[in-house]
């Protein structure tokens, strides 16, 4: 049953059969793949789509092992529903190719265990900041700055920003540099703030890489060309 993504997360109380046993559930609808409609006009495709998440719905509705069904997403292009199975039902469930996953809202004589815990969990967060490179007695009207992202592990962007402000003093320590002047690297300002989603450091040796930062903006298109899909 590897699509429903949180069963372990409940512990089920052994003094009750599994046929006594309802679960409440969250169900998604397998998005189909887009690039069969590739030869197809833009509404067209979309109508498409709309239709084959209207078949799927149906033939989930067609299995009679549903009750008390709430359908999500819209009238026009539903993509799942929230319901309630027999607990012995999931596995018939799980096992349907147009279902993409399903989600534990709650199970009679069950406990979810993850809920106990309520100790915050830590993840990397790559926090901009604003770097000032100062150099004694010397001033021009350019001011040399460096634009640095920094990986730091925390429970939430505010306990990182915390954790990277008590550093700021030891980090600005001043050098002598090749002239003798001193120099400083004073952290201006913490600009943004990033959760990876990274909470081991292993997970940065993922082949295709892992994204640290991502901040979306427009430019001009200087080619003024279009793209096919093709």
């Amino acid at each position: 049953m590897n699509k429903i993504e949180n069963l372990k997360d409940w512990q089920l109380d052994k003094g009750f059969s599994n046929a006594e046993r309802r679960a409440d559930i969250e169900v998604w609808l397998r998005y189909p793949d887009e690039r069969q409609f590739i030869e197809f006009k833009p509404k067209e495709r979309i109508r498409k789509i709309d239709q084959d998440h209207k078949e799927k719905l149906n033939r989930l509705s067609a299995l009679n092992i549903l009750e008390k069904v709430e359908v999500t997403g819209t009238k026009k292009r539903p993509r799942g529903v929230r319901a309630s199975i027999k607990y012995d039902s999931l596995r018939q469930l799980s096992k349907l190719d147009f279902i993409k996953g399903i989600s534990i809202i709650s199970i009679k004589h069950a406990v979810n265990i993850k809920n106990e815990d309520q100790t915050p969990h830590s993840e990397y967060f790559c926090v901009k900041m604003t770097v000032v490179i100062e150099i004694e007695g010397l001033s021009s009207k350019k001011q040399s700055i460096e634009k640095r992202f920094v990986l730091i592990k925390a429970t939430s962007p505010d306990e990182a920003y915390e954790k990277l402000e008590k550093t700021k003093d030891e980090y600005a320590a001043p050098y002598l540099n090749s002239d003798g002047r001193f120099v400083r690297w004073r952290i201006e300002s913490f600009d943004d703030c990033y959760s990876t989603g990274i909470t081991k450091l292993k997970d940065l040796d993922n082949p295709e890489g892992a994204e640290v930062f991502s901040k979306l903006g427009s430019r001009k298109n200087k080619s003024r060309t279009a793209w096919d899909a093709k």
